[in-house]
């Protein structure tokens, strides 16, 4: 798969390029298929638009807005469906005084495409005002019908929705796989260690959306190899140490020291909420509980 940073090269495509335009923060089901269709549509290669940061970013107010899928992320995913071409676009303050015919002189035009594939609400373009009409003015436009799971149509928005409320499986059916964050396994305070109970605190690699507070089954993977476990996300009431929700994974029978070592975590089922135990005493026995609760999953 070819990386092409626009910033720094204007490509042409001598065969045809049938381009992939969205925000494919998640790449879930209905960007999957705009992929699909693209494939099936085109003559010559597909091709995906991306962005070197999120654009909600710059319409947040400075305050960093959390994703579904980093850019590294989302190429790592595109590669598994067999792009032909990534395209990353910069964006920055200037790119949202561009008028949609800007948008397609400056970065579409260029390519000399042969396709464009759309989601049918795409929209883009200073005051979100283009529209796939607005692009089959000037090339062949693919509009691809939006896709619903359980009656919702399927939208990264739907999804962080599903997650803030713990229902991990909705936003697995919608992402056509299982949600997944990563980061690096750092120290923490080490109270689940002294009551038998050690997990490996990560530090996220980017500012990913966090499911709802609770306990989750996962499956963890850490050099490649799959690890059953639990998640916890939350605070930590009992222990009482912390302001801003973390991510701690309990990996089953499981003793090796893997600081500093990428840990990836896919979620997988919902357990329980997070809760403040009177005791460490009571926590230890809920702890127990949930380690029973995981190994009669695998049954």
């Amino acid at each position: 798969m070819d990386i092409i940073d626009l910033s720094q090269k204007k490509p042409n495509f001598p065969d045809g390029l049938a381009l992939c335009l969205g925000t494919f923060d998640g790449l879930h089901q209905g960007h999957q298929r705009l992929i699909v269709e693209a494939g099936l549509a085109g003559e010559g290669e597909v091709g995906v638009l991306l962005f070197d940061q999120s654009p909600a970013n710059f319409l947040s107010n400075g305050k960093e807005k959390a994703v579904l899928t980093s850019l590294d992320d989302q190429i790592t995913l595109l590669k598994k469906l067999r792009v032909d071409v990534v395209l990353i676009a910069k964006v920055d303050a200037d790119f949202f005084t561009l008028s949609p015919e800007e948008f397609i002189a400056q970065y579409l035009k260029p390519l000399h495409l042969n396709l464009v594939v759309v989601g049918e609400d795409f929209r883009f373009g200073k005051g979100a005002l283009g529209t796939p009409k607005t692009l089959a003015k000037t090339f062949p436009v693919l509009t691809v019908p939006l896709l619903e799971e359980g009656g919702v149509k399927i939208s990264t928005s739907a999804i962080k929705a599903s997650l803030k409320e713990g229902h991990v499986e909705e936003a697995m059916a919608m992402l056509g796989r299982p949600y997944e964050i990563h980061g690096k396994v750092v120290h923490g305070f080490e109270y689940g260690r002294k009551i038998g109970f050690p997990t490996a605190n990560v530090c996220l690699k980017d500012p990913y959306v966090l499911p709802k507070g609770g306990v989750y089954e996962v499956m963890a993977y850490v050099m490649g190899i799959p690890h059953h476990g639990l998640a916890n996300v939350g605070t930590n009431p009992t222990i009482g140490l912390l302001q801003d929700p973390i991510v701690e994974v309990y990996l089953e029978d499981f003793d090796q020291d893997i600081y500093e070592k990428t840990i990836y975590v896919d979620f997988l089922t919902y357990e329980r909420p997070e809760v403040k135990f009177d005791s460490l005493e009571l926590l230890q026995a809920q702890l127990q509980k949930d380690k029973d609760w995981l190994r009669a999953r695998k049954k």
